[in-house]
C-alpha cells in the first residue's frame, strides 16, 4: 500500500510571494507525489516568549495560542523545509519568536531524527546568516540536516532560471531519498545526543535531590528510552524496529 508522505513547510516571511516562497516552490515543483503543506508567520497567532522557564520544567510551553498547531504540523510530517529570508544577518524576527517558543525541543531532541531541508534568501550578503545558525537550532532539536542551501540576488541566483532548476533538482532528490528511509542521525546529531544526555543525566541527580520538582525533559528521555542508549543512532534504529 502507498502512503502519501506529508511535507511541511515554515516560511519566517510574511510575504506569500516572495523570494524565499519562490526558492521552496522551485524544490516543490519536482515532489508532486508528496502531501505539501504550507505556513507563513501571519497564518499562527504566536505570541512572544515570556521567558518563564516553565517549558524546561514541564517539557511543554504553557502559554494558549497556535504554538501546539505548530508542533503538531511539524511532529506529523515526515519532511520538514524551514526558510527564511534574510533580514539584518539573521533569519525574521517572526520566525525567531517562534523558535524561541519551542526551545525545549532543544533539551529533548524531540525531531527525532526527523529530515531537514534548512533555506534562505538573501540580497547581496550574509549568506550563510541564516543556513548556519538554522542548521545548528534545528539539530539541537534533533532534526536530521539532510540539505541547506541559500539563494541570492546578488549575484544572481534567485532569478536565474537555470541555477534554481539545478539546485532545486538536487535538493528535491534528496528529500525524495530521505523520505524513503527511516530517521537517521549524523555526526553532529551524535555530538548534540551526547552533550544533552550529559544535562539529562545531571537533571536526574536533582530529581533525587528535589523530589517536588517536575523534571517533564528527563521524564522524556525516561518514556522514549533515549536516556538508555549511549548513541542516538542506536536509539533510532532501536525506536523504529
Amino acid at each position: 500500500m502507498y502512503i502519501v508522505k506529508k511535507i511541511f513547510i515554515l516560511i519566517g516571511s510574511r510575504r506569500k510571494k516572495g523570494n524565499t516562497y519562490r526558492f521552496v516552490k522551485s524544490i516543490i515543483s519536482n515532489l508532486s507525489d508528496f502531501d505539501v503543506d504550507y505556513c507563513f508567520p501571519q497564518d499562527l497567532d504566536i505570541q512572544p516568549c515570556v521567558g518563564c522557564h516553565n517549558c524546561f520544567q514541564q517539557a511543554k510551553c504553557v502559554l494558549r495560542d497556535d504554538i501546539s498547531l505548530l508542533e503538531d504540523k511539524i511532529l506529523s510530517s515526515d519532511i520538514f523545509i524551514i526558510a527564511s529570508p534574510v533580514y539584518l544577518h539573521y533569519m525574521t524576527g517572526d520566525l525567531k519568536k517562534i523558535l524561541d517558543r519551542l526551545s525545549w525541543w532543544t533539551h529533548t531532541m524531540r525531531l527525532q531524527g526527523k529530515p531537514v531541508v534548512v533555506l534562505s534568501t538573501n540580497g547581496s550578503n550574509g549568506e550563510r546568516s541564516v543556513t548556519e545558525p538554522l542548521s545548528e537550532i534545528m539539530t539541537a532539536m534533533g532534526g536530521n540536516v539532510i540539505a541547506n542551501a541559500n539563494a541570492s540576488e546578488f549575484p544572481n541566483q534567485i532569478n536565474n532560471n537555470l541555477w534554481l532548476s539545478e539546485v532545486s533538482i538536487e535538493i528535491s532528490e534528496r528529500i525524495k531519498q530521505y523520505s524513503r528511509q527511516r530517521p537517521s542521525s549524523n555526526q553532529f546529531l551524535e555530538a548534540a545526543f551526547i552533550s544533552e544526555k550529559f544535562n539529562i543525566l545531571q537533571q536526574k541527580e536533582m530529581a533525587v535531590r528535589f523530589p517536588d520538582w517536575e523534571f517533564n525533559e528527563l521524564k522524556f528521555w525516561e518514556d522514549t528510552g533515549m536516556l538508555s542508549f549511549d548513541s542516538y543512532s542506536d536509539y533510532l534504529s532501536h525506536r523504529l524496529k
